[in-house]
């Protein structure tokens, strides 16, 4: 038996998805920008090693490619869960359930640390 949802409460699954949405953008748009800074740094090379010979060459730059294309998966991953994520909790509204779903937030705090601590290895070794 379907139950008349209460708009705050919808209003709030609404704020969560669209936060989500954002976040998922957000994720893309990085990793666009990662992966286009390999790009940078091979046009930065060929600059440089035009006007002096003693550049070093930018062996480790590919990493920036791979980073920027995860990053970008993630954040698809992430849009495509949300649609599954407010379904989720539409029709837990419906029934009057109140359940969490604490997964994706802890899949998300987990991925992002994880870009955060390569960027950082990254900009340390590279």
């Amino acid at each position: 038996m379907k139950k008349r949802i209460d708009p705050k409460d919808l209003m709030a699954v609404e704020r969560s998805v669209t936060s989500l949405i954002g976040t998922s953008i957000s994720l893309i748009v990085l990793g666009f920008v990662v992966e286009k800074f390999e790009l940078f740094l091979h046009l930065l090379g060929v600059e440089l090693k035009d006007k002096s010979s003693n550049i070093p060459e930018l062996k480790n730059a590919i990493f920036y490619n791979y980073l920027g294309i995860a990053i970008v998966i993630g954040g698809i991953l992430l849009s495509l869960y949300t649609y599954r994520y407010y379904t989720k909790w539409i029709k837990n509204l419906e029934r009057g359930h109140y359940d969490t779903d604490k997964n994706i937030y802890f899949v998300l705090s987990i991925f992002i640390a994880i870009i955060g601590f390569m960027l950082l290895i990254s900009m340390i070794i590279i």
